[in-house]
């Protein structure tokens, strides 16, 4: 079981080591070693940090913990957002990555039914994400939460162009 709250400032760094960590042992063999740094460099950078969690409205960072209290994974929702290949907004789910040493625990369900419930509170409609259209795995997980495939969108690193296939779902019974 984890514990699931919402990050503060001074989780910062706390965020961007997850990140980088998680995001390199998912999708290292996609980039060159100096690509994932600069994407990373950007997207994990102090200051992009800073000022993302320091505007809440539009979206929300979650932590993930062990029962240590180990960060072990974090998501990123946005909110209202427009659905590619749609007339829709929804929940946006951005980012959702855990360490691979905690894969297989349940931790992933956990965190995305917190964020749909989250999600539902807000009185979104769609809870929507894109996947590499490469990670079957992950497509089949979303798909048994009730996802199905919109499309794709084009998506590359510098090494090749490979793709994201756009995930939904409804949110309203």
């Amino acid at each position: 079981m984890i514990r699931i709250r919402e990050a503060t400032i001074e989780d910062l760094q706390t965020l961007q080591d997850i990140g980088i960590a998680t995001y390199k042992e998912h999708f290292s063999d996609i980039w060159t070693a100096a690509g994932i740094q600069n994407f990373l460099s950007e997207d994990f950078s102090v200051c992009e940090l800073q000022k993302s969690i320091r505007t809440p409205t539009n979206h929300c960072w979650l932590i993930a913990l062990d029962d240590k209290g180990r960060a072990v994974g974090f998501s990123k929702v946005n909110w209202s957002k427009p659905i590619p290949m749609s007339d829709h907004v929804g929940a946006e789910l951005q980012k959702i990555y855990f360490l691979k040493s905690q894969a297989g625990k349940g931790y992933g369900k956990q965190l995305l039914q917190f964020i749909q419930d989250a999600a539902q509170n807000r009185n979104e409609r769609f809870l929507w994400l894109d996947v590499l259209k490469t990670n079957s795995n992950a497509q089949r997980f979303y798909e048994s939460f009730g996802f199905r495939a919109l499309g794709e969108i084009p998506f590359s690193t510098d090494l090749a162009e490979i793709g994201m296939v756009v995930m939904c779902r409804d949110l309203v019974p």
